[in-house]
Protein backbone atom coordinates (compact mmCIF):
# COMPACT_ATOMS: atom_id res chain seq x y z
CA UNK A 1 0.00 0.00 0.00
CA UNK A 2 1.57 3.42 -0.96
CA UNK A 3 2.28 5.66 1.81
CA UNK A 4 -0.36 8.71 2.18
CA UNK A 5 1.37 12.27 1.37
CA UNK A 6 1.94 14.68 3.67
CA UNK A 7 1.59 18.01 3.47
CA UNK A 8 3.38 20.49 5.57
CA UNK A 9 2.01 23.09 7.57
CA UNK A 10 2.51 26.00 5.40
CA UNK A 11 0.94 24.29 2.72
CA UNK A 12 -1.86 23.63 4.89
CA UNK A 13 -2.48 27.30 5.49
CA UNK A 14 -2.35 27.94 2.06
CA UNK A 15 -4.95 25.54 1.11
CA UNK A 16 -7.07 27.12 3.93
CA UNK A 17 -6.72 30.49 2.17
CA UNK A 18 -8.12 29.16 -1.14
CA UNK A 19 -10.32 26.47 -0.28
CA UNK A 20 -14.11 26.50 -0.32
CA UNK A 21 -16.05 27.44 3.00
CA UNK A 22 -16.56 23.71 3.92
CA UNK A 23 -12.98 22.77 3.42
CA UNK A 24 -11.97 25.83 5.94
CA UNK A 25 -14.31 24.58 8.45
CA UNK A 26 -12.86 21.25 8.40
CA UNK A 27 -9.03 22.48 8.40
CA UNK A 28 -9.44 25.07 11.18
CA UNK A 29 -11.47 21.90 13.60
CA UNK A 30 -8.19 19.81 12.58
CA UNK A 31 -6.06 21.21 16.01
CA UNK A 32 -6.09 23.99 17.70
CA UNK A 33 -2.52 25.35 16.10
CA UNK A 34 -4.26 25.08 12.82
CA UNK A 35 -7.24 26.82 13.76
CA UNK A 36 -4.96 29.86 14.62
CA UNK A 37 -2.47 29.86 12.25
CA UNK A 38 -5.47 28.78 9.56
CA UNK A 39 -7.41 31.65 10.96
CA UNK A 40 -4.24 34.29 10.37
CA UNK A 41 -3.77 33.14 6.65
CA UNK A 42 -7.31 33.50 5.94
CA UNK A 43 -7.81 36.99 6.94
CA UNK A 44 -4.69 38.35 5.40
CA UNK A 45 -5.02 37.51 1.80
CA UNK A 46 -2.53 39.96 -0.28
CA UNK A 47 -5.85 41.84 -1.79
CA UNK A 48 -7.43 42.73 1.47
CA UNK A 49 -10.65 41.51 2.11
CA UNK A 50 -13.90 42.42 0.40
CA UNK A 51 -17.21 43.17 2.27
CA UNK A 52 -19.85 43.98 -0.47
CA UNK A 53 -22.84 42.26 0.44
CA UNK A 54 -25.01 42.00 4.09
CA UNK A 55 -24.62 37.88 3.38
CA UNK A 56 -20.72 37.99 3.22
CA UNK A 57 -20.66 40.78 6.22
CA UNK A 58 -22.88 38.23 8.04
CA UNK A 59 -20.33 35.66 7.59
CA UNK A 60 -17.35 37.81 7.98
CA UNK A 61 -18.60 39.21 11.68
CA UNK A 62 -19.70 35.32 12.73
CA UNK A 63 -16.08 34.16 12.13
CA UNK A 64 -14.69 36.87 14.08
CA UNK A 65 -16.34 36.56 17.08
CA UNK A 66 -15.76 33.08 16.90
CA UNK A 67 -12.43 33.65 18.26
CA UNK A 68 -12.25 37.17 19.51
CA UNK A 69 -8.18 36.83 19.32
CA UNK A 70 -9.10 36.77 14.88
CA UNK A 71 -9.80 40.62 15.42
CA UNK A 72 -6.08 41.63 15.65
CA UNK A 73 -4.77 39.50 12.12
CA UNK A 74 -7.02 41.79 9.80
CA UNK A 75 -4.59 44.21 8.11
CA UNK A 76 -6.65 45.71 4.75
CA UNK A 77 -10.65 45.59 4.28
CA UNK A 78 -12.66 46.89 1.72
CA UNK A 79 -16.50 47.86 2.40
CA UNK A 80 -19.29 48.77 0.36
CA UNK A 81 -19.97 52.41 2.02
CA UNK A 82 -23.92 51.61 2.30
CA UNK A 83 -22.32 47.87 4.29
CA UNK A 84 -21.32 49.96 7.65
CA UNK A 85 -24.71 50.74 8.66
CA UNK A 86 -24.95 46.68 9.22
CA UNK A 87 -25.25 46.16 12.83
CA UNK A 88 -22.09 44.78 14.08
CA UNK A 89 -19.55 46.14 11.65
CA UNK A 90 -18.71 49.44 12.97
CA UNK A 91 -18.21 47.96 15.74
CA UNK A 92 -15.76 45.18 14.55
CA UNK A 93 -13.92 47.93 12.58
CA UNK A 94 -13.40 49.43 16.34
CA UNK A 95 -11.45 46.23 17.33
CA UNK A 96 -9.56 45.55 14.30
CA UNK A 97 -6.75 47.06 16.58
CA UNK A 98 -3.99 46.12 13.93
CA UNK A 99 -6.50 48.03 10.78
CA UNK A 100 -3.75 49.63 8.12
CA UNK A 101 -5.85 50.05 5.03
CA UNK A 102 -9.37 50.74 4.94
CA UNK A 103 -11.40 51.28 1.41
CA UNK A 104 -14.60 52.30 1.07
CA UNK A 105 -16.58 52.27 -2.59
CA UNK A 106 -19.53 54.25 -2.92
CA UNK A 107 -19.32 57.23 -0.75
CA UNK A 108 -22.42 59.36 -1.24
CA UNK A 109 -24.05 62.29 0.91
CA UNK A 110 -27.02 60.93 -0.13
CA UNK A 111 -27.43 57.90 1.62
CA UNK A 112 -29.10 58.22 4.55
CA UNK A 113 -26.96 57.27 7.36
CA UNK A 114 -23.85 59.07 5.31
CA UNK A 115 -23.12 61.18 8.60
CA UNK A 116 -23.35 59.14 11.03
CA UNK A 117 -21.45 56.75 8.96
CA UNK A 118 -18.62 59.34 8.12
CA UNK A 119 -18.46 60.01 11.93
CA UNK A 120 -17.94 56.68 12.73
CA UNK A 121 -15.01 56.00 9.74
CA UNK A 122 -13.21 59.38 10.99
CA UNK A 123 -12.62 57.81 14.59
CA UNK A 124 -10.82 54.73 13.50
CA UNK A 125 -7.20 56.47 14.39
CA UNK A 126 -5.45 52.97 14.16
CA UNK A 127 -5.74 52.89 9.72
CA UNK A 128 -2.46 54.49 7.89
CA UNK A 129 -4.28 54.04 4.12
CA UNK A 130 -7.79 55.14 3.21
CA UNK A 131 -8.70 54.17 -0.31
CA UNK A 132 -12.11 55.75 -1.34
CA UNK A 133 -13.80 54.80 -4.85
CA UNK A 134 -16.99 56.45 -6.42
CA UNK A 135 -16.90 59.63 -3.96
CA UNK A 136 -18.62 62.81 -5.09
CA UNK A 137 -17.48 66.23 -4.26
CA UNK A 138 -19.51 67.27 -0.92
CA UNK A 139 -18.77 63.95 -0.03
CA UNK A 140 -14.95 64.26 0.01
CA UNK A 141 -15.24 67.51 1.70
CA UNK A 142 -17.24 66.52 5.04
CA UNK A 143 -15.69 63.38 5.22
CA UNK A 144 -11.98 64.36 5.02
CA UNK A 145 -12.49 67.07 7.27
CA UNK A 146 -13.68 64.61 9.72
CA UNK A 147 -10.61 62.09 9.49
CA UNK A 148 -8.66 61.76 12.96
CA UNK A 149 -6.26 59.11 12.11
CA UNK A 150 -2.70 59.84 11.07
CA UNK A 151 -3.33 58.81 7.05
CA UNK A 152 0.16 58.44 5.24
CA UNK A 153 -1.45 57.34 2.14
CA UNK A 154 -4.59 58.31 0.27
CA UNK A 155 -6.52 57.29 -2.73
CA UNK A 156 -9.61 59.07 -3.84
CA UNK A 157 -11.51 58.30 -7.26
CA UNK A 158 -14.59 60.63 -7.96
CA UNK A 159 -15.63 58.37 -10.54
CA UNK A 160 -19.33 56.39 -10.32
CA UNK A 161 -20.43 54.98 -13.63
CA UNK A 162 -18.30 54.46 -16.74
CA UNK A 163 -17.28 57.50 -18.31
CA UNK A 164 -19.20 59.66 -15.50
CA UNK A 165 -16.94 61.76 -12.98
CA UNK A 166 -17.76 64.53 -10.47
CA UNK A 167 -17.38 67.30 -12.34
CA UNK A 168 -19.20 66.59 -15.10
CA UNK A 169 -21.88 66.67 -12.97
CA UNK A 170 -21.11 69.53 -10.89
CA UNK A 171 -21.07 73.67 -11.49
CA UNK A 172 -17.68 74.98 -12.16
CA UNK A 173 -17.41 77.28 -9.47
CA UNK A 174 -16.75 74.72 -6.31
CA UNK A 175 -14.29 72.91 -8.74
CA UNK A 176 -11.17 74.48 -6.85
CA UNK A 177 -11.93 73.36 -3.39
CA UNK A 178 -12.06 69.52 -4.82
CA UNK A 179 -8.13 70.30 -5.24
CA UNK A 180 -6.26 67.51 -3.91
CA UNK A 181 -3.88 70.36 -2.24
CA UNK A 182 -6.92 72.34 -0.04
CA UNK A 183 -9.35 69.09 -0.13
CA UNK A 184 -6.79 67.04 2.18
CA UNK A 185 -5.30 69.46 4.49
CA UNK A 186 -6.42 67.52 7.51
CA UNK A 187 -3.54 64.86 6.69
CA UNK A 188 -1.06 67.82 5.90
CA UNK A 189 1.66 66.72 8.55
CA UNK A 190 1.67 63.25 7.91
CA UNK A 191 0.97 62.23 4.40
CA UNK A 192 3.59 60.36 2.34
CA UNK A 193 1.87 58.68 -0.71
CA UNK A 194 -1.40 60.14 -3.17
CA UNK A 195 -3.48 58.78 -5.99
CA UNK A 196 -5.77 60.92 -7.24
CA UNK A 197 -8.16 59.74 -9.87
CA UNK A 198 -10.40 61.05 -12.35
CA UNK A 199 -10.71 64.68 -10.77
CA UNK A 200 -10.59 67.70 -12.10
CA UNK A 201 -7.42 69.41 -10.84
CA UNK A 202 -6.49 72.15 -13.18
CA UNK A 203 -8.83 75.10 -13.45
CA UNK A 204 -7.63 77.65 -16.22
CA UNK A 205 -6.93 80.32 -13.57
CA UNK A 206 -4.11 78.75 -11.84
CA UNK A 207 -4.90 78.04 -8.53
CA UNK A 208 -2.64 79.89 -5.48
CA UNK A 209 -3.00 77.10 -2.13
CA UNK A 210 -0.84 77.90 0.91
CA UNK A 211 -0.78 74.02 2.49
CA UNK A 212 2.97 72.36 1.85
CA UNK A 213 2.84 68.78 2.92
CA UNK A 214 6.65 68.17 3.90
CA UNK A 215 6.27 64.23 3.88
CA UNK A 216 5.01 63.53 0.68
CA UNK A 217 6.49 61.83 -1.56
CA UNK A 218 4.87 59.68 -4.31
CA UNK A 219 2.35 61.15 -6.04
CA UNK A 220 0.26 59.49 -8.58
CA UNK A 221 -2.59 61.44 -10.88
CA UNK A 222 -4.65 59.02 -12.57
CA UNK A 223 -7.52 58.90 -15.49
CA UNK A 224 -7.15 62.77 -16.48
CA UNK A 225 -7.53 64.03 -19.34
CA UNK A 226 -7.19 67.88 -18.90
CA UNK A 227 -3.30 69.36 -19.17
CA UNK A 228 -2.05 70.14 -15.41
CA UNK A 229 -0.77 73.29 -14.17
CA UNK A 230 2.78 72.12 -12.02
CA UNK A 231 3.07 75.35 -9.81
CA UNK A 232 0.92 74.57 -7.29
CA UNK A 233 1.92 71.13 -6.94
CA UNK A 234 5.69 72.09 -7.02
CA UNK A 235 4.94 74.57 -3.74
CA UNK A 236 2.50 72.42 -2.17
CA UNK A 237 4.54 69.09 -2.21
CA UNK A 238 8.60 70.20 -2.12
CA UNK A 239 9.99 66.85 -1.45
CA UNK A 240 7.88 64.46 -4.08
CA UNK A 241 10.49 61.56 -5.72
CA UNK A 242 7.59 59.74 -7.70
CA UNK A 243 5.56 61.49 -10.07
CA UNK A 244 3.20 59.45 -11.95
CA UNK A 245 0.97 61.17 -14.80
CA UNK A 246 -1.72 58.82 -16.48
CA UNK A 247 -4.64 59.82 -19.02
CA UNK A 248 -7.79 57.96 -19.22
CA UNK A 249 -7.54 57.60 -23.31
CA UNK A 250 -5.07 56.62 -25.65
CA UNK A 251 -3.33 59.72 -26.87
CA UNK A 252 -2.71 58.38 -30.40
CA UNK A 253 -6.27 58.72 -30.78
CA UNK A 254 -6.88 61.44 -28.55
CA UNK A 255 -7.54 64.97 -30.41
CA UNK A 256 -6.06 62.72 -33.53
CA UNK A 257 -8.83 64.86 -35.65
CA UNK A 258 -8.32 68.20 -34.35
CA UNK A 259 -4.30 67.58 -33.87
CA UNK A 260 -2.74 71.10 -35.15
CA UNK A 261 -5.17 72.87 -32.59
CA UNK A 262 -4.35 70.26 -29.89
CA UNK A 263 -0.50 70.58 -30.55
CA UNK A 264 -0.58 74.36 -30.34
CA UNK A 265 -2.17 74.32 -26.89
CA UNK A 266 0.38 71.43 -25.90
CA UNK A 267 2.99 74.01 -26.96
CA UNK A 268 1.44 76.68 -25.09
CA UNK A 269 0.68 74.83 -21.80
CA UNK A 270 4.02 73.43 -21.18
CA UNK A 271 5.19 77.06 -22.06
CA UNK A 272 3.26 78.65 -19.01
CA UNK A 273 4.45 75.40 -16.52
CA UNK A 274 8.13 76.17 -17.52
CA UNK A 275 7.84 80.18 -16.79
CA UNK A 276 5.97 78.91 -13.61
CA UNK A 277 9.56 77.75 -12.36
CA UNK A 278 11.53 80.42 -13.29
CA UNK A 279 11.76 82.27 -9.79
CA UNK A 280 14.70 79.67 -8.43
CA UNK A 281 15.66 76.74 -6.93
CA UNK A 282 12.27 76.31 -4.69
CA UNK A 283 10.39 77.00 -8.29
CA UNK A 284 10.99 73.24 -8.94
CA UNK A 285 11.40 70.14 -7.65
CA UNK A 286 14.65 69.57 -6.24
CA UNK A 287 14.37 65.70 -5.35
CA UNK A 288 12.30 64.05 -8.22
CA UNK A 289 13.38 61.08 -9.20
CA UNK A 290 10.82 58.91 -10.47
CA UNK A 291 8.52 60.42 -13.57
CA UNK A 292 6.16 58.10 -15.79
CA UNK A 293 3.22 58.44 -17.60
CA UNK A 294 2.47 58.97 -21.65
CA UNK A 295 4.53 61.38 -23.39
CA UNK A 296 1.93 64.20 -24.41
CA UNK A 297 1.22 64.05 -20.10
CA UNK A 298 5.10 64.05 -19.20
CA UNK A 299 5.37 67.01 -21.86
CA UNK A 300 2.92 69.18 -20.63
CA UNK A 301 4.41 69.32 -17.18
CA UNK A 302 7.22 71.17 -18.98
CA UNK A 303 9.62 69.53 -15.90
CA UNK A 304 13.05 72.14 -15.82
CA UNK A 305 14.69 69.61 -13.06
CA UNK A 306 16.88 66.58 -13.64
CA UNK A 307 15.06 63.17 -13.32
CA UNK A 308 17.15 59.94 -12.08
CA UNK A 309 14.42 57.65 -14.15
CA UNK A 310 11.49 58.55 -16.84
CA UNK A 311 9.25 55.57 -18.09
CA UNK A 312 6.97 56.46 -21.10
CA UNK A 313 4.68 53.69 -19.92
CA UNK A 314 2.49 53.91 -23.30
CA UNK A 315 3.61 53.44 -27.11
CA UNK A 316 5.42 56.89 -28.48
CA UNK A 317 3.72 57.01 -31.82
CA UNK A 318 4.95 59.39 -34.76
CA UNK A 319 2.53 61.83 -34.49
CA UNK A 320 4.41 62.77 -30.59
CA UNK A 321 7.51 61.38 -31.09
CA UNK A 322 9.38 65.07 -31.55
CA UNK A 323 7.95 65.79 -27.61
CA UNK A 324 10.66 63.25 -26.57
CA UNK A 325 13.77 65.19 -27.13
CA UNK A 326 12.30 68.03 -25.48
CA UNK A 327 11.31 65.94 -22.35
CA UNK A 328 14.63 64.61 -22.15
CA UNK A 329 16.47 67.59 -22.94
CA UNK A 330 15.40 68.96 -19.01
CA UNK A 331 14.91 65.66 -17.48
CA UNK A 332 18.75 64.56 -18.54
CA UNK A 333 17.39 60.65 -17.02
CA UNK A 334 20.08 58.38 -15.86
CA UNK A 335 17.25 55.70 -16.68
CA UNK A 336 15.03 55.23 -19.21
CA UNK A 337 12.56 53.20 -20.41
CA UNK A 338 10.62 53.97 -23.68
CA UNK A 339 8.76 51.97 -26.16
CA UNK A 340 7.92 53.27 -29.59
CA UNK A 341 6.22 52.84 -32.86
CA UNK A 342 8.82 52.03 -35.92
CA UNK A 343 9.08 56.36 -35.80
CA UNK A 344 11.38 55.65 -32.82
CA UNK A 345 14.41 53.51 -34.89
CA UNK A 346 13.90 54.87 -38.18
CA UNK A 347 13.67 58.86 -38.27
CA UNK A 348 16.74 60.70 -38.79
CA UNK A 349 15.29 64.01 -36.79
CA UNK A 350 14.04 62.58 -33.55
CA UNK A 351 14.59 58.79 -33.59
CA UNK A 352 16.44 57.07 -30.49
CA UNK A 353 19.93 57.01 -32.63
CA UNK A 354 19.48 61.10 -32.32
CA UNK A 355 18.13 61.27 -29.07
CA UNK A 356 21.46 59.45 -27.59
CA UNK A 357 24.04 61.64 -29.46
CA UNK A 358 22.08 64.60 -28.16
CA UNK A 359 22.47 66.34 -24.61
CA UNK A 360 19.41 63.67 -23.53
CA UNK A 361 21.91 60.69 -23.52
CA UNK A 362 24.79 61.79 -21.73
CA UNK A 363 23.54 60.60 -18.27
CA UNK A 364 21.96 57.41 -19.45
CA UNK A 365 23.33 54.49 -17.15
CA UNK A 366 20.47 51.89 -18.36
CA UNK A 367 18.21 51.29 -21.26
CA UNK A 368 15.23 49.71 -22.11
CA UNK A 369 13.47 50.32 -25.50
CA UNK A 370 11.48 48.70 -27.84
CA UNK A 371 10.54 49.23 -31.30
CA UNK A 372 7.22 48.46 -32.81
CA UNK A 373 8.17 47.79 -36.10
CA UNK A 374 5.76 48.95 -39.20
CA UNK A 375 5.45 46.79 -42.40
CA UNK A 376 6.22 48.50 -45.17
CA UNK A 377 10.30 49.10 -43.95
CA UNK A 378 12.87 47.19 -46.33
CA UNK A 379 15.49 45.05 -44.99
CA UNK A 380 18.74 47.79 -46.13
CA UNK A 381 16.57 50.29 -43.85
CA UNK A 382 16.18 47.84 -40.71
CA UNK A 383 19.72 47.22 -41.06
CA UNK A 384 20.96 50.68 -41.26
CA UNK A 385 19.01 52.14 -38.25
CA UNK A 386 20.19 49.18 -36.00
CA UNK A 387 23.67 49.86 -36.86
CA UNK A 388 22.99 53.54 -36.21
CA UNK A 389 21.86 53.23 -32.66
CA UNK A 390 24.47 50.75 -31.78
CA UNK A 391 27.01 53.26 -32.57
CA UNK A 392 25.05 56.00 -30.30
CA UNK A 393 24.94 53.16 -27.56
CA UNK A 394 28.91 52.98 -28.04
CA UNK A 395 29.39 56.99 -26.68
CA UNK A 396 27.18 56.17 -23.15
CA UNK A 397 28.02 55.12 -19.86
CA UNK A 398 25.56 52.20 -19.99
CA UNK A 399 25.51 49.81 -17.25
CA UNK A 400 22.29 47.94 -18.38
CA UNK A 401 20.72 47.74 -21.71
CA UNK A 402 17.64 46.04 -22.89
CA UNK A 403 16.77 46.24 -26.66
CA UNK A 404 13.65 44.35 -27.96
CA UNK A 405 12.33 44.58 -31.53
CA UNK A 406 8.44 43.77 -32.09
CA UNK A 407 7.23 42.84 -35.72
CA UNK A 408 3.96 43.65 -36.04
CA UNK A 409 1.13 41.16 -37.32
CA UNK A 410 0.95 43.22 -40.55
CA UNK A 411 4.13 41.25 -42.09
CA UNK A 412 3.22 37.92 -44.05
CA UNK A 413 6.89 37.36 -42.81
CA UNK A 414 9.52 37.93 -40.79
CA UNK A 415 11.93 40.29 -42.33
CA UNK A 416 15.02 38.27 -43.18
CA UNK A 417 17.27 41.25 -41.71
CA UNK A 418 16.39 39.97 -38.74
CA UNK A 419 15.80 36.35 -38.81
CA UNK A 420 18.91 35.99 -40.00
CA UNK A 421 20.44 39.04 -37.48
CA UNK A 422 23.34 37.78 -35.78
CA UNK A 423 22.06 39.14 -32.44
CA UNK A 424 25.01 37.74 -30.23
CA UNK A 425 27.72 39.24 -32.67
CA UNK A 426 25.61 42.95 -32.36
CA UNK A 427 25.68 42.79 -28.37
CA UNK A 428 29.12 41.41 -28.39
CA UNK A 429 30.28 44.36 -30.34
CA UNK A 430 28.58 47.01 -28.02
CA UNK A 431 30.22 44.96 -24.87
CA UNK A 432 33.28 45.62 -26.49
CA UNK A 433 32.79 49.30 -27.39
CA UNK A 434 31.44 50.05 -23.65
CA UNK A 435 33.24 48.81 -20.95
CA UNK A 436 30.77 50.27 -18.43
CA UNK A 437 28.51 47.81 -19.64
CA UNK A 438 27.26 45.03 -17.12
CA UNK A 439 24.87 43.39 -18.61
CA UNK A 440 22.49 43.96 -21.97
CA UNK A 441 19.72 41.32 -23.87
CA UNK A 442 18.51 41.56 -27.15
CA UNK A 443 14.71 40.09 -28.06
CA UNK A 444 13.59 39.92 -31.43
CA UNK A 445 9.74 39.10 -31.03
CA UNK A 446 7.54 38.73 -34.26
CA UNK A 447 4.07 36.74 -34.66
CA UNK A 448 3.84 33.79 -36.96
CA UNK A 449 0.26 32.05 -36.56
CA UNK A 450 -2.78 31.85 -34.42
CA UNK A 451 -3.30 28.44 -32.35
CA UNK A 452 -6.77 26.83 -32.70
CA UNK A 453 -8.37 29.41 -30.29
CA UNK A 454 -7.54 32.24 -32.39
CA UNK A 455 -4.74 33.32 -29.82
CA UNK A 456 -1.75 35.04 -30.92
CA UNK A 457 1.49 33.08 -31.40
CA UNK A 458 4.71 34.90 -30.62
CA UNK A 459 8.59 33.65 -31.31
CA UNK A 460 11.24 35.17 -29.89
CA UNK A 461 14.93 35.12 -30.32
CA UNK A 462 17.01 35.88 -27.37
CA UNK A 463 21.08 36.90 -26.82
CA UNK A 464 22.99 38.18 -23.71
CA UNK A 465 25.65 39.38 -23.14
CA UNK A 466 26.68 39.61 -19.14
CA UNK A 467 29.73 41.08 -16.82
CA UNK A 468 28.14 40.93 -14.15
CA UNK A 469 25.36 38.69 -13.05
CA UNK A 470 23.58 39.81 -10.04
CA UNK A 471 22.18 36.51 -8.38
CA UNK A 472 19.39 37.20 -5.72
CA UNK A 473 16.83 40.34 -5.11
CA UNK A 474 19.55 41.60 -2.30
CA UNK A 475 22.24 42.13 -5.06
CA UNK A 476 19.54 43.65 -7.74
CA UNK A 477 20.11 47.37 -8.46
CA UNK A 478 16.64 48.35 -8.47
CA UNK A 479 17.26 51.82 -9.79
CA UNK A 480 18.07 50.55 -13.42
CA UNK A 481 15.10 49.19 -15.37
CA UNK A 482 13.69 45.62 -16.30
CA UNK A 483 10.72 44.72 -18.93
Amino acid sequence: MAALQQLNFDILCEIAYRADCRTRASLLLTCKTLNKAAAKFILQPSGGIDLWKERKVAQFLRFLHADPSRFQHIRKVHILFQAMAFDGLLDGLRRMEQLETLGLRDVNSSHENFHALADAVAKLTMIRRLEVCSIEGDAACIFLSQIQADLSSIRLSFIRLPRDSFYRRSPRAPWVKYHPIPLLAKCIATLEELTCETWFISPVRQPEFTQVYPKLRRLSIQRNNHLIRIAPFIHAYPNLAQLTVLRDSNVASYHVNDRSNFMQRLHQHRAINIRSQDGGETATWQHLEELTGTIVNLYSLGLTCHVRRVHINELVFTLYLELLSDLLEYAQPQHLKVRGSGALLFDSLHGLATLLRSSCGTRLESLVVEFDLPNEKKDSAIASALSDVADSLKILPLRRLRLRVTVSAGFNSIPKILENFDLEAYLRDLADAVPSLEDAVMHVKSERDRDTDGHRCWTTRTAEAVRVRRLGEEYADTEMYEW
